[in-house]
Parts: structure tokens; C-alpha cells; sequence
């Protein structure tokens, strides 16, 4: 599930940044848990198992 970038800029300009109604949204559809594993699958964040992601672990969790 990747998240949408915003459809119009904001009144500063800036890029990238998500309105508040967009992370509403998400956080709506991210009810669903499969729904926010594969998001969270999809974004690098944890493995197919639900674990977190190398990059993500803590030194002590890696050595457990």
C-alpha cells in the first residue's frame, strides 16, 4: 500500500508533505491489520515473518 502524494501543493510550496485529512485517510485504512502489515511490509519496516527489519533492530534484540 503506498501512500499518495498530495494532489495539490500546499500554500507554502513545500513537497511531500501530507495534509492532514490524507494522514486521516491512512490511519483509517490502517485500521485493518492486514492492511497496515502489508503497509508496513511494503514500506521496508518488517519481514514477511513481523519482525522488524534488519536496519531497525536493536543491537541487543540481534544478539538474543
Amino acid at each position: 500500500m503506498a501512500v499518495s502524494p498530495p494532489t495539490t501543493q500546499n500554500p507554502k510550496g513545500r513537497s511531500g508533505q501530507l495534509s492532514r485529512e490524507q494522514v486521516d485517510a491512512l490511519l483509517e485504512k490502517l485500521r485493518d491489520p492486514s492492511l497496515a502489515r502489508k503497509f508496513l511490509m511494503d514500506a521496508g519496516l518488517i519481514d514477511s515473518d513481523g519482525q522488524l527489519s534488519p536496519p531497525y533492530r536493536s543491537q541487543d534484540a540481534q544478539t538474543a
